[in-house]
Formats: structure tokens, C-alpha cells, sequence
């Protein structure tokens, strides 16, 4: 393996971190500049942006309906969950979030203006405004309240127009609306600026509370809701939670109480005609006596009348029960909305009807709390509506076999009453009709009692009601805000800071074409840079380095020459060295290069010459103000003779051969062999032979010169040659067309160069700056005007 491939592999696993890091630190002042906005952005935007709060409670909805278990599963019904998820319904309905909006009069909000945002006072306010009228006009345009001396103030308009001056609590009539505006006592009076006073659409208020609003089940397992609203002002946000709280637990309570009192107002009805009757029948009993003159009865009567009394009570059970079916069949027949069942517990003793009853009594007061918050068609409310009719139906069935049971007792009890009054007609006539008369007094009497227990039961359990949910968590606020977090805003600041400018560098990098430092050259080609030339100002470049001065340059050239000379310690003295140097394309310096090597080669006491041999365009004579009208090609086709060419130049020991007309073939005259002759004469009179040839990227002139060079130099200019060259230059080294190829880096800007890091300290580690070592003048700018230059 060559030591070119070694040095290739070597430089493929060689990551220089500090390269990378040195080519983005040679732009410092764009990343400083954009850190600078992007920080500057980041606090204006903090201050401008309205800080949004989170408030969070939590609700228990208690499971204390009283359901069979097994009916429930038959139908196929989850009450706890379904249970739950209606009551999320209702906490959003928009009843409920039209009472908030109301009692809290959150159509009206007063405002602080300031210079970077306006902020909501709420309970700041020092002025509140109650409206009997709102127009148009004030919810597309702002009131300003100005507080004035003496119990009075200003209203101005949104243009600051003043509308008039009124005292506190007197009715204001203009293009806002009706309106009175009072004083707080509780809040300081002094405020420096105008309220501003914003009207907001009542139902876009409802609509947005709807939406702001986070209500979910905490846990599957349990009934606990939690609730959370956005908003700018904690106290408000705590304000609207709580009153939708007690809105809620209120409307819960009237749903029980209208349950309870339509269940008192159904056993009131029934005791106003079993008193009526009770009255007729004791006043009967006792005009019977009275007239009769029946004061008691026998034993045989009293056993008689005993029994049918017995009997008659389970007749005018069943009765009852009868009545409330009757009752029952009219409610599942009614179509109206929110009629509550009738007290169907009264006299029943059948679990499977009192659960039926039950559960459709807690299905209508869902559905009538689900319709004022979705629209008729809503898939949850027509899935509440197959549910009442399926129990609906259950119901009948359950009445039908219920009133056929009832029935056949009946028609039993009223056989047994039949046979038991042929009994008592073998009694006197006068008992027997006392006993007929006393009979009846007994059934209204034991009807009378059962009604009074009944409606003491319910008025007791109506004063009992209590809420079926409990505030767990009253409304807090999670103390700082949600948004924006400064932190982060901070913190993508800082990215944007340094991905925008690093971006945009990196893209400018792989957009960038050209060769832009030493260690890609050595990656690339596989071979070590064999010196390097700095960039020289626009005014001394084309013109020969004064090699003998301290500038940096001429150090660089000195070193360039003193590495060529080890390459030709082998070399016998009486032969001169012949050198080529090439490019990949024009303008990459070469002539210039040439020129210089010449020179400084020539201030050693050796004799140099430069042969002209870009015969396309010769640019090297120019530099050395000599004729080319007599040259290498005139030599060629054999017009002159060799003596007749060579000149002397203002360079002591250095001469020069121009290139001559341009001839129409020259790579043809290059081949033609005389110029093997030339370079042999040349060697036995001169110690170097340098040669200036067109750019081996272009033409193929300089690959006709290799059997006649020593050694080949390779110019690559720094932001000047394509990258694409170099492969050019890796293949070139492979052929072996020349015997060694040296690369000379020209005309590095080493401010642009990653190579050297921040400061250019040259690549050869003394960390000067580069008039402090050399002894150039050094920069008395200050830093601020270094870093404005820059920019």
C-alpha cells in the first residue's frame, strides 16, 4: 500500500471536531447578531403575550340510585357510567353556561390599557356597569370610562371622543346602549387612565365557555369528574368554576323537589275525596243510630262485621293499587316532557315494577337535562330515547300481568264478601244494616290513614333532599402560568438563535463549489500539501514578492523554496532541475507562482529560467516587461535559434523565454520533438528550468511536457478552484504520468479559511497575529469598530 493511500485512510477516520467548530466561530458576530434578536424577540414577545392560568375542581357524582342489578344487565345498561357521562353532558349544557354568563354579567369586561398589552381588571375595576340594553355598535367598539372628581366621570368613545360627563348610578342613554355605572367602594377610586370597557356577544360568550371548558372522568373506576378552565385571570376562571358548581348542584335539587312535589300533589288530590267520603260515611252511622236506636252489636255481628271489614281492606288495597297502575299506564302514555312519575312505591310491594318505575323516572330527568345542550337527532340523546321506550314497554308488560294478578284477587275477595253478606243476612234487619253502614266507615277510615302515612313518608323525605354530587376540590388556580413558559420561549429563542445562522452557514457551505481549506484538498486528492501562499491585496498581485522583506508572503515563499531545494539534494550539480508548474483552470495564480519560485530561486546565486509554454494566452512575459514577439514557438517550427530567445530580465540570474505568437496548433508543436533538444541545452546552462503551462484542467499541453519534468507542481486556489478538480488531481497522482505531483495551496484568505481557526494564526502554531510577528502594522481599531466592519 503507497503512503498516499495511507495517508488518504488516515485522514477519512481523522473527525476534526475543532475544524467544524472553527468554521461556524469564523462568522461569530452573525450567530452574536441573531442571538441578540431572537433574544430581543423572545422578551417583546413575553411582554406583549397575555399569561394564561389554569383553574382546576374536582365533582363527585354519588351513585345512590336504588336499581336492580339484574334488570339493569338484562337491558344491557351500565347506570354508574352512563350515569357519569350525562352529567359531563349537563355540566356543559348551555342552560347552565347562560346562568354563569348572566349572574357573573360576563358580557361586560373592564380593561387597563398599557403599552406592551391590556390587561382584564375584573375585581381591580374601580367602576362596574350594569346594562339594560346593549346595541350593535358597543360589541364591535370599546367604551372608555374616564374617573373624574365629585362622584362623577367621563364616557369617551373608541376614537376618544368624549360622550358626555354623568355622576355614579344615573342612567346613561347613548350609542352603547341603556346602562347605570357605579362606584366601588372597595377598590381606589384614583386610576390614572381611562377604563376600557368591552361588551361581548352573549351567546359567543357561551360558545366559549362551552369550548374552553375540560371536563373529564378522572378514573373509569370511580364517579369523579375533574373540571379545568384557560383563562388570563385566575380569579375569574375560580368565579366561573364555582358558580357553574352551585348552578349545577341547584338544578339537580329542583329536579328532586319537582319529583317530590308532584308526588305530594297526587296524594293531596286523594285525600281531599277520601276525607269528603269518610265525612259522608260518619255522619251516616251516626244518623242511623240515632234513628234506629242501635247502640251496639251482638257477637255474632261483630264477628260478621270483622270479617268483612278484613276483607274490605284488602279490597280497598287493591283498589289503590289498581288506581296507581291506572296512573302509571296514563304518565307511559303521556307524550309531554319532564312529567314525573306518580308515587308508584304507595302500596306496591313488586321490586322488579318499583325498579322499572325508577329507573325510567331517572332516565326522563336525564333526557330533559341532555335536550338543552344537544341538538334533536344527537346519536347519545336518541340512544336515551330507545332506552325509555324499551323500559316503557317492560313497564306495560309488567301493569299487565300486574292488574290480571290483581284482578283474580278481586274477583276472589269479592266472592269471599259475597258469601259473608249472605251471612249477615240472617242477622236482624237493623244489625245487618248497621253493619252495611259501619262497613263502609271502616274502608274510607283505613284509606284515610294510609294516605296521611304515605304524604308524612314524602314530606319528610322532600325536607331531606340533598344533592346527588359534593365539591370535592373546590376551584384553584395551579399557581404560575401554562402559557407561555419563559423557559422554553427562552430556550427556542436560544435554538433559533443558533440553528438560523448556523443553517444558513452550512447551507452556504454545501452550496459553496469551490476549495475552501488545506484538509479537504488532503482528503480528497490523497496527498499532503506541500506549502501554502497567503492572499495578497488586489494592488501587489501580478507583480514579484520582494522575497528578501519580513512580510508574511515572502515567509511563505522563502519556506516554499527551501522545501523544493531538499527535493533535489539527489540531483547532480552540472544538470539543471527542470520544474512545471499547472492549474486546473486560469486564473488559479500560476503565472504569478512561477514567476515568484523563479525569483526567489534566482536570489540564491542560481541561475533560473521560465519558459513560456502557455501558447494559447502568455501572460508571464507581461509581468517582466518582455517582448514576446520572438519565442517558443517561433523555436519550434524552427524560425530562430535558442540564443536568439533567451532575455534577460530585471531579476539578477533570472532569464526568461516568452511564448511568441500563438500559433494555431500547440500541443502539436510541443509534440513535435524539438522541445526535448531546448530542455537538454537548457539543463547543461541553467540550475532550475521553470515551466509555465496552460491549466492541465483545460488542455492536455502541460501531460505532453512529463517525460522532460523533474518535478510537477500543482496549483489550488483557495475560493477559486472547483471542487470537483481535485479528483482530477487524485487520478492525476494514480497515472504516474509525472514523477511526483506537489500541491502548493494559493492565495489562502485565512480569515475565511476553517484550517487556522478563529484569529488565523497560519496553520504553523505560533498564534501571532500576522503584523506582530512580521513586523507589519497592526490594526488600532477598537472592537466595536472590528465587529462593525465585519458586519
Amino acid at each position: 500500500m503507497s503512503s498516499e493511500q495511507l495517508f488518504s485512510e488516515e485522514q477519512e477516520e481523522d473527525t476534526d471536531i475543532l475544524g467544524y467548530v472553527f468554521k461556524y466561530l469564523r462568522y461569530w458576530y452573525w450567530i452574536v447578531i441573531a442571538l441578540v434578536i431572537s433574544f430581543v424577540y423572545a422578551y417583546v414577545y413575553l411582554k406583549r403575550y397575555t399569561p394564561i392560568y389554569q383553574v382546576n375542581a374536582t365533582l363527585l357524582i354519588k351513585d345512590e340510585k336504588k336499581m336492580n342489578t339484574e334488570v339493569l344487565e338484562k337491558l344491557d345498561m351500565d347506570g354508574q357510567s352512563k350515569l357519569v357521562e350525562n352529567e359531563i353532558e349537563v355540566l356543559k349544557s348551555r342552560a347552565l353556561i347562560r346562568k354563569v354568563v348572566d349572574d357573573l354579567n360576563l358580557i361586560v369586561s373592564y380593561w387597563k390599557e398599557t403599552k406592551t398589552r391590556d390587561r382584564e381588571l375584573y375585581n381591580e375595576s374601580p367602576i362596574t356597569l350594569n346594562a339594560t340594553e346593549i346595541t350593535d355598535y358597543a360589541y364591535s367598539n370599546p367604551l372608555y370610562i374616564k374617573i373624574g372628581p365629585d362622584s362623577k366621570y367621563q364616557l369617551l368613545d373608541g376614537d376618544q371622543n368624549e360622550l358626555g360627563t354623568y355622576y355614579y348610578s344615573q342612567q346613561v342613554k347613548s350609542k352603547y346602549g341603556k346602562f347605570r355605572i357605579f362606584d366601588r367602594d372597595s377598590v381606589n377610586s384614583t386610576f390614572p387612565t381611562p377604563v376600557k370597557v368591552v361588551f361581548q356577544s352573549r351567546d359567543g360568550l357561551v360558545e366559549g365557555l362551552i369550548g374552553g371548558l375540560q371536563i373529564a372522568l378522572l378514573n373509569p373506576k370511580s364517579s369523579l369528574i375533574s373540571l379545568g378552565l384557560e383563562t388570563a385571570v385566575p380569579e375569574k376562571g375560580k368565579d366561573i368554576l364555582t358558580k357553574l358548581l352551585n348552578e349545577y348542584a341547584f338544578t339537580s335539587l329542583e329536579d328532586k323537589n319537582r319529583e317530590a312535589t308532584n308526588t305530594l300533589r297526587f296524594i293531596e288530590e286523594r285525600l281531599k275525596l277520601v276525607t269528603a267520603e269518610l265525612g259522608g260515611v260518619e255522619q251516616n252511622v251516626e244518623n242511623y243510630r240515632r234513628t234506629k236506636g242501635v247502640t251496639d252489636l251482638s257477637s255474632e255481628a261483630n264477628l260478621f262485621l270483622g270479617k268483612v271489614e278484613e276483607n274490605d281492606s284488602k279490597l280497598n288495597e287493591l283498589d289503590i293499587q289498581l288506581k296507581v297502575l291506572d296512573g302509571i299506564e296514563d304518565y307511559l302514555n303521556s307524550s309531554q316532557v319532564g312529567i314525573v312519575a306518580p308515587a308508584t312505591m304507595m302500596g306496591f310491594t313488586d321490586p322488579v315494577l318499583t325498579s322499572y318505575i325508577d329507573q325510567l323516572s331517572q332516565l326522563e330527568i336525564e333526557r330533559s337535562k341532555l335536550a338543552q345542550s344537544v341538538q334533536p337527532g344527537n346519536p347519545y340523546l336518541e340512544t336515551l330515547n330507545n332506552q325509555m321506550k324499551n323500559v316503557k314497554q317492560a313497564i306495560k308488560e309488567n301493569l299487565g300481568n300486574r292488574r290480571n294478578s290483581l284482578n283474580v284477587s278481586k274477583r276472589s275477595l269479592l266472592e269471599l264478601n259475597n258469601r259473608l253478606e249472605g251471612a249477615i243476612a240472617s242477622i236482624p234487619h237493623k244489625e245487618r244494616e248497621f253493619v252495611g253502614i259501619k262497613r263502609q266507615a271502616n274502608i274510607k277510615e283505613d284509606l284515610y290513614l294510609l294516605l296521611l302515612k304515605t304524604r308524612e313518608e314524602t314530606a319528610l323525605s322532600y325536607a331531606s333532599t340533598v344533592t346527588d354530587s359534593r365539591v370535592v376540590d373546590a376551584p384553584f388556580s395551579t399557581g404560575g402560568p401554562i402559557r407561555p413558559v419563559r423557559k422554553n420561549i427562552y430556550l427556542m429563542a436560544l435554538l433559533f438563535g443558533l440553528g438560523i445562522p448556523i443553517g444558513l452557514i452550512a447551507m452556504k457551505e454545501a452550496l459553496t463549489n469551490t476549495v475552501q481549506n488545506k484538509k479537504e484538498i488532503e482528503r480528497k486528492t490523497g496527498l499532503k500539501v506541500f506549502g501554502e501562499v497567503g492572499l495578497l491585496p488586489k494592488e501587489e498581485q501580478g507583480e514579484i514578492i520582494d522575497i528578501r522583506s519580513r512580510s508574511f508572503v515572502s515567509e511563505q515563499l522563502r519556506m516554499l523554496r527551501s522545501n523544493m531545494q531538499y527535493l533535489f539534494l539527489d540531483k547532480q550539480d552540472d544538470i539543471g532541475s527542470t520544474i512545471l508548474v499547472t492549474s486546473s483552470t486560469s486564473g488559479e495564480g500560476k503565472s504569478f507562482m512561477t514567476l515568484n519560485i523563479a525569483a526567489s530561486l534566482a536570489l540564491l546565486n542560481k541561475k533560473v529560467v521560465i519558459l513560456g509554454l502557455d501558447l494559447r494566452k502568455p501572460k508571464i512575459q507581461e509581468y517582466l516587461k518582455v517582448s514576446n514577439k520572438m519565442g517558443m514557438s517561433n523555436y519550434l517550427i524552427g524560425k530562430t535559434s535558442l540564443d536568439s530567445i533567451i532575455h534577460s530580465t530585471s531579476v539578477e540570474n533570472l532569464y526568461m523565454i516568452p511564448s511568441g505568437p500563438i500559433p494555431p496548433n500547440p500541443s502539436e508543436l510541443i509534440a513535435n520533438g524539438r522541445l526535448k533538444h531546448l530542455i537538454e541545452d537548457l539543463r547543461k546552462s541553467f540550475d532550475y528550468i521553470m515551466i509555465d503551462t496552460p491549466p492541465l484542467g483545460l488542455v492536455t499541453d502541460a501531460t505532453l511536457l512529463a517525460p522532460y519534468v523533474d518535478e510537477c507542481f500543482y496549483l489550488v486556489r483557495h475560493e477559486k478552484t472547483p471542487k470537483l478538480y481535485l479528483s482530477n488531481i487524485k487520478e492525476l497522482a494514480h497515472r504516474n504520468l509525472f514523477k511526483t505531483v506537489h500541491i502548493i495551496f494559493n492565495a489562502v484568505n485565512y480569515k475565511n479559511s476553517s484550517d487556522y481557526g478563529y484569529g488565523y494564526g497560519y496553520g504553523y502554531g505560533y498564534g501571532y497575529g500576522k503584523g506582530a510577528y512580521y513586523g507589519e502594522e497592526t490594526s488600532k481599531k477598537s472592537w466595536i469598530n472590528r465587529l462593525l466592519s465585519k458586519v
